[in-house]
């Protein structure tokens, strides 16, 4: 398929008036090192909120200064986008972590990728590194909340709102290690919170959905105390980790009986 064959693509697809925008401005700026925009996050999946970002994947064939500058002005004046930006050979290196949102809620724009694939012990690192990064967060904003005290109330307020926005983020980290958790189950990958929460039977998981459902409405509370969210985060963390951990020692004593039992009848 010719570019202006893959351009005219983008008119078949239905999406808000300022991704069509940015999609057409990037095909035009990018030209022939542009290799796929893949549009995903809460606006792909039809679940945004009033505060989401626009979240889009460009990957590029090479890239250097120039290019990430004429990127840049697409965006110029722009609010509320979150653009993650790969060449092929990066794309091809990526790391085992964090394979999986090439995999799975993506709405290609333009072009096509070979997601790096991801194997079932990726997906439980990539669990690890979840619960790890959720009880960074939290921790860190249970041990080290601003003083009450001497303290310019414009800096306060903005210490309030950073250190809410971060706990916002480990409640999104959250819901995807749930989602993530389904593949070691052997089931299919949930696209969306509504599908997600459908197959939680967990109170105290539901109630993370909860927070990520409500985060417009629940953020000033949250601001005002992160603590309760910080404890809610960090014992889900806690948790995920603890039932990994139950997970490889399982399959540790069924592997050995295997073993055993092989060992066995090769002697007899």
């Amino acid at each position: 398929m010719s570019g202006e064959q893959k351009a005219r693509a983008l008119e078949s697809i239905d999406l808000p008036g300022e991704v069509r925008e940015v999609a057409e401005r990037l095909i035009d700026e990018l030209g022939d090192e542009l290799t796929a925009l893949l549009w995903h996050g809460s606006y792909a999946r039809g679940e945004a909120r009033p505060d989401s970002d626009h979240d889009l994947i460009i990957v590029l064939k090479r890239i250097d200064d120039g290019l990430l500058l004429r990127a840049r002005e697409v965006f110029s004046g722009r609010e509320n986008w979150s653009t993650f930006v790969q060449s092929e050979e990066e794309l091809r290196q990526y790391p085992a972590d964090g394979r999986l949102q090439f995999h799975f809620g993506i709405v290609p724009l333009y072009g096509d990728i070979d997601p790096p694939p991801f194997s079932r012990e990726q997906v439980i690192n990539d669990l690890r590194v979840l619960a790890r990064d959720i009880r960074f967060e939290c921790r860190y904003r249970l041990l080290h909340k601003e003083p009450g005290y001497g303290l310019d109330p414009h800096y306060r307020n903005f210490l309030r709102a950073r250190n809410a926005r971060m706990l916002g983020y480990s409640a999104k980290w959250a819901v995807l290690a749930l989602k993530a958790r389904e593949l070691l189950e052997s089931r299919t990958y949930p696209e969306t919170r509504e599908e997600l929460r459908g197959r939680l039977s967990d109170a105290d998981e539901i109630a993370i959905v909860d927070v990520v459902e409500r985060w417009s409405e629940l953020r000033p509370k949250y601001e005002e105390d992160p603590t309760p969210l910080a404890l809610q985060l960090d014992a889900f963390a806690r948790k995920l980790v603890a039932a990994l951990e139950a997970r490889r020692r399982g399959g540790a004593r069924v592997s050995s009986r295997v073993s055993r039992v092989s060992k066995g009848e090769e002697r007899r």
